[in-house]
């Protein structure tokens, strides 16, 4: 299976808004709680666990409801994986 460059870049920015929603609520998740664990406050606590789970599972949510895999097999014309593997 051949991949072209068009490919390669809508997967690659695919990869690129996945990792700066899922890593951006994971950073900030780290930095509340060693904030809390260092002794700053202990309410420091409470947005970690607003960002983390809460963002965190939201962003989880939005990306794969919006994610569009199959939008250039579709342009290109091409049958879905799921077309192929039922007129095998």
């Amino acid at each position: 299976m051949t991949v072209s460059t068009v490919e390669a870049a809508v997967a690659a920015k695919e990869l690129r808004r996945w990792m700066a929603w899922l890593g951006g609520s994971l950073v900030a998740a780290s930095f509340f709680t060693a904030l809390s664990l260092a002794g700053v406050s202990p309410w420091m606590i409470l947005p970690a666990i607003l960002v983390g789970p809460g963002l965190g599972g939201i962003a989880l949510i939005w990306l794969a409801l919006s994610s569009d895999t199959n939008s250039i097999a579709h342009a290109l014309g091409e049958p879905a994986a799921e077309e192929t593997a039922l007129a095998a």
